[in-house]
C-alpha cells in the first residue's frame, strides 16, 4: 500500500514480499504488486495512518463481498475518505489504544 505515489519502487517491493513469504513463512508463492487507486496523504507522517484506514476499509469490503469488485474496477470507493478524514482517523486509532491500555489496569 502506497498512499504517497512514485515514492517507492514498487518492483523492490515486490521482490521484499516474496523473499519475506519464502525465508520468513517458508511459503512457496509469487506475489504481484496491483495498483489500485487510494486516497492519497497530504503530509509526510501519516502513512501508518493511512496504512491502518484503508485495510480495515478493505476488510470491511472483504466481509461485504465488495472487495473483488472494486480491485477489479481498478479502484476504490471514491467516498472512503479524503485526505483529511484518513488523517482524521489518527484520533480514533488514539481512543482505541487509550482504551485498550485503560482496560487492562
Amino acid at each position: 500500500m502506497d498512499s504517497i505515489k512514485t515514492f517507492h519502487d514498487h518492483s523492490q517491493i515486490g521482490a521484499l514480499l516474496n523473499t519475506w513469504l519464502d525465508r520468513g513463512l517458508g511459503l512457496n508463492m509469487e506475489t504481484s504488486i496491483v495498483s489500485i487507486e487510494i486516497t492519497e496523504q497530504t503530509n509526510n507522517f501519516d502513512c501508518g495512518v493511512h496504512v491502518l484506514y484503508i485495510i480495515t476499509k478493505l476488510i470491511e469490503a472483504g466481509k461485504n463481498g465488495q472487495l473483488l469488485e472494486y480491485l477489479e474496477n481498478g479502484g476504490l470507493p471514491k467516498e472512503w475518505g479524503t485526505a483529511k478524514i484518513v488523517s482524521n482517523y489518527r484520533l480514533q486509532v488514539r481512543d482505541l489504544l487509550i482504551s485498550l491500555v485503560e482496560s487492562d489496569t
